[in-house]
């Protein structure tokens, strides 16, 4: 599965301008080179967990998955980021049915 973003704005990346990324999906390896691209943060009051998006984390994936260099992830417009962003984030959503929990060592 992959996902194309198409740029608002055109982006440099091997020499060439490039107006849409086509990310692949993820691979077990490359999350374990990367990281995942949330972090959990527990709340002041220890009562609650927030979400925190690592957009370093997030800029490494698209680098990646898109297969253009940083400095071309770096010169998207935020705009496009965020597309990028999402389409990334989109790889990690668990669907329904989907265990959310570690299975038992039993």
């Amino acid at each position: 599965m992959s996902v194309t973003v198409q740029l608002k704005r055109p982006v440099n990346a091997h020499g060439e301008e490039v107006s849409e990324l086509t990310l692949r999906e993820p691979t077990t390896k490359d999350i374990m080179e990367i990281g995942l691209p949330t972090l959990l943060v527990p709340s002041t009051d220890g009562q609650s967990v927030g979400v925190e998006i690592r957009q370093k984390v997030v800029g490494r994936y698209v680098s990646r998955l898109a297969q253009i260099p940083m400095s071309s992830v770096e010169a998207l417009n935020p705009g496009d980021f965020a597309r990028c962003s999402a389409a990334v984030m989109g790889f990690f959503e668990m669907t329904d049915g989907e265990e959310t929990t570690a299975p038992s060592s039993d």
